[in-house]
């Protein structure tokens, strides 16, 4: 069985991972890639839902620990299974999973890749999306199809771009996968996505 080449694909909300990963798909998709992209959370909520747990991916983040770490290692399980039969069917294949390295909860700062994660999904790399802080702040005020208010002020988007970086290491470390940091400058996503895209070709 071909193994799918893995990136884990984290940034605070607003980095604008999503729109990064969009055109690095139609990049690698134009050299002959197969491309998907899940999303962790997504994962998690079809998990959470279907055990009348949450109805919303904004709720996931103020369950109990031992809750979502369950839902965590479900989420991994099903994402690599899904790669991996994904992976079958082209010659060059890549999965990204787009999460976050952290959840701000009401209990702390809870890992977003810990080792039930990091095992069952075995990336080969942890890519961090960064934007300046300012930036970030007025991309989520922006944003009302979620509730990001906790996480719009500048000083404190400092702080946990700061632990996303040390977060994202300490969970590459338990694997053994590389770190890339890749900056989303405002108005040059393609730079970002042609930077993500030399890191898949590289793994």
């Amino acid at each position: 069985m071909p193994e799918p080449k893995i990136a884990v694909v984290v940034g605070l909300p607003g980095v604008g991972k999503s729109t990064v990963l969009s055109i690095a798909k139609d990049m690698l998709e134009a050299k002959g890639y197969g491309v998907e992209i899940l999303n962790f959370g997504t994962e998690m909520l079809e998990y959470l839902k279907k055990k009348g747990i949450v109805q919303s991916r904004d709720e996931i983040r103020r369950l109990p620990l031992r809750v979502q770490q369950e839902a965590q290692a479900g989420a991994a399980t099903v994402i690599r299974e899904k790669f991996e039969a994904l992976a079958e069917k082209y010659e060059k294949f890549v999965g990204f999973v787009d999460t976050h390295a952290i959840i701000k909860t009401p209990s702390g700062i809870w890992p977003g890749l810990p080792l039930h994660v990091m095992t069952n999904l075995r990336p080969h790399t942890i890519i961090v999306v960064e934007a300046d802080p300012d930036v970030i702040v007025a991309r989520q005020l922006r944003d009302k199809t979620r509730y990001r208010a906790d996480y719009a002020d500048v000083r404190l988007v400092k702080e946990l771009l700061s632990y996303v970086r040390q977060f994202s290491i300490a969970s590459a470390v338990l694997v053994g996968a590389s770190v890339n940091f890749i900056i989303n400058e405002e108005g040059k996503a393609e730079e970002a996505a042609a930077a993500v895209t030399s890191v898949i070709e590289n793994i």
